[in-house]
């Protein structure tokens, strides 16, 4: 079955308070629908470079090869950069993302271990053969809603605070509670269910990990106001009305998983360590990267194009500016080659990107793309809050627009057509959302910069400064 025939089954998704009988026919979600198909579409188009084969002979998504070699990470690259560039990067959770992490929870799929209840080692396994026969988009829920940050999850007496086991036997277990920012849960296929790290001893009941259909029985999601803009087409929207990637909220009333879809129950270490025990933060954060190239090459180009539409391009402020942009650009794709050419083996044979460039990448590019926003915003200042609606040129007003509005090489509806495009990008409803999520996406910067230091291999850098200090020590005691 096809991508849009599946995610038409009942689902209960609701969007500005109504529920959506059909998720393939409505406005909100047409944009990102399109952008999934056209992942698909790059496999059969590309199947070389999109797609590999298997041991078993099943051809599968290459997001889902478990990479043995760093030419193996190249290729994973090469296809990530080619499906942001469906979105232009603004698509931060295209099916290629969690699909990195179900291979890699797949192949260390000894740290889920086995009770009574259940093997979780099999079922990480199996999940992996599920998603790669039947080449399923899984979106994810991980972050807890923000009720009261000041307790634990177990001591909060909330049921919403965090989704949390209410009972269980021979079957299965049943859940009850809320995810928060689910981003395109609405068309996924599945889910996969987990906590970031943070729980505490008395959680217990909140550390459990597992994955579901969107369709499940008792599962409600609760969309955000739309950003896309009714009345208006992709001229004067031109991101907003083809990349707005909905997130949601997650309801779940008693909904039951069966014991083969569990891969974590009841323990507070494994939940805690699920992310990163398992490689799954470096390998979606290698994909992560390599959409914000993307991302940062159309900020980048946005901005280029209005400084010489604009006749700005020749004053050496601005070229400053610009290189400052341009020079982003290289440093993000040093990084992803950095994360590559320092991957190393895992005991389970995957080679592993560095998680000190994707985390150095992590905490730095949200402050890069801001600049980038910020770059655009004064480029194109007050032009782009008054261009006019795509109608007004086929008007009487038509043809004194056409000269009013037209610069030197640019005619008006060009020159309106990039205004749009930076409105959306820098300073629309859409733009600020982009934002907040680069900013936000992979965690509290401040935690990530934290962890860099923490984590990272000081050794060289202390033996240099001892180096050069017992160097100048030895001078002092020499010259005396």
């Amino acid at each position: 079955m096809v991508y849009r025939e599946r995610i038409n089954d009942n689902r209960k998704v609701y969007l500005n308070g109504e529920l959506v009988k059909d998720v393939t026919k409505h406005s909100a979600f047409s944009g990102a629908i399109h952008c999934v198909e056209e992942y698909y579409s790059l496999q059969n188009e590309k199947p070389e470079e999109h797609s590999f084969v298997d041991t078993d002979g099943q051809r599968s998504s290459i997001s889902l090869l478990i990479p043995r070699s760093i030419k193996d990470l190249e290729r994973k690259r090469k296809a990530y950069k080619e499906i942001a560039d469906i979105s232009y990067g603004m698509l931060g959770r295209t099916p290629d993302f969690i699909n990195a992490a179900v291979a890699t929870l797949s192949a260390h799929a000894s740290f889920f271990g086995r009770d009574e209840y259940a093997n979780y080692t099999q079922n990480a396994e199996e999940y992996y053969k599920h998603v790669k026969a039947n080449n399923l988009f899984i979106a994810h829920g991980s972050i807890n809603p923000q009720i009261d940050r000041s307790k634990a999850l177990g001591a909060q007496e909330h049921d919403f605070a965090g989704v949390h086991v209410v009972s269980y036997d021979a079957s299965g277990i049943v859940v009850k509670g809320a995810k928060m920012i689910v981003t395109l849960a609405p068309i996924a296929d599945e889910l996969l269910i987990f906590n970031m790290p943070g729980l505490k001893a008395g959680d217990e009941d909140y550390a459990v990990a597992f994955t579901l259909p969107v369709n499940s029985p008792g599962l409600k999601v609760i969309c955000r106001k739309p950003l896309v803009k009714e009345g208006y087409d992709t001229f004067d929207h031109p991101l907003t009305n083809q990349f707005d990637e909905i997130d949601a909220y997650l309801l779940l009333d008693e909904v039951f998983i069966p014991w083969d879809r569990v891969l974590i129950f009841r323990d507070v270490e494994k939940s805690n360590q699920f992310y990163d025990k398992t490689f799954a933060r470096h390998h979606t954060g290698h994909q992560g990267i390599v959409r914000g190239l993307a991302k940062a090459e159309l900020l980048t180009g946005i901005a280029i194009k209005l400084a010489e539409m604009l006749k700005l391009n020749q004053f050496i402020n601005i070229q400053e500016k610009l290189g400052e942009l341009t020079s982003y650009v290289e440093l993000l794709k040093a990084s992803i080659v950095l994360s590559e050419q320092d991957a190393y083996m895992s005991n389970e044979g995957v080679i592993t990107p560095s998680i000190n460039a994707i985390q150095a990448i992590r905490y730095n590019f949200p402050k890069m793309y801001e600049k980038m926003v910020k770059c655009i915003q004064s480029l194109a200042a007050g032009s782009m809050l008054a261009t006019p609606h795509h109608e007004d040129f086929f008007n009487e007003n038509g043809d004194y627009l056409m000269t009013a509005l037209s610069t030197g090489e640019f005619d008006a509806k060009e020159r309106t057509m990039l205004l749009n495009l930076a409105w959306d990008a820098s300073g629309d409803a859409f733009g600020q959302r982009q934002l907040v999520y680069e900013y936000y996406h992979a965690g509290d910067p401040m935690r990530i910069a934290a962890g860099h230091y923490l984590s990272y291999e000081k050794g060289k850098m202390y033996n240099m400064v001892e180096r050069i200090l017992k160097s100048e020590t030895d001078k002092v005691c020499m010259s005396r």
